[in-house]
């Protein structure tokens, strides 16, 4: 399940009213809890958030703005990508996994700096 459906999904059991919803499948496991907001004044209530549309972390671990092994920047910002192609490098260890584009676009504003720790569905970078 994508970060995506997860908001989704916690969208819509909010809607609903629902305060819980817990999923289970082998392998994969979610429980969601959804806090509710009493505004006092009707004019004060809470916006609904916008779904992030960029480039978020597949995983766990320290991102790369620019590859271990060369040195160089893996793509420039204002930069167009293509859904798939590379934008950046999580580092795991001794392991490096791509951080692609989730859509085409251009590419914006860096979120989290080179060597910043980051947890899954971290927004990595905009993208316009």
């Amino acid at each position: 399940m994508t970060i995506e459906e997860i908001e989704r999904l916690a969208a819509w059991c909010a809607s609903a009213g629902m305060g819980e919803i817990e999923l289970s499948d082998a392998g994969f496991s979610l429980r969601l809890h959804m806090q509710s907001v009493v505004a006092s004044n009707p004019a004060e209530a809470p916006k609904a958030e916008t779904v992030f549309k960029g480039v978020r972390a597949p995983g766990v671990g320290v991102f790369r703005l620019d590859h271990p092994t060369t040195g160089h920047p893996v793509v420039g910002l204002g930069q167009a990508v293509r859904k798939g192609e590379t934008v950046g490098v999580l580092q795991i260890g001794p392991c490096l996994k791509a951080v692609v584009a989730p859509a085409d676009g251009v590419l914006g504003t860096a979120l989290a700096e080179d060597g910043a720790v980051v947890g899954y569905g971290t927004p990595l970078y905009e993208l316009v």
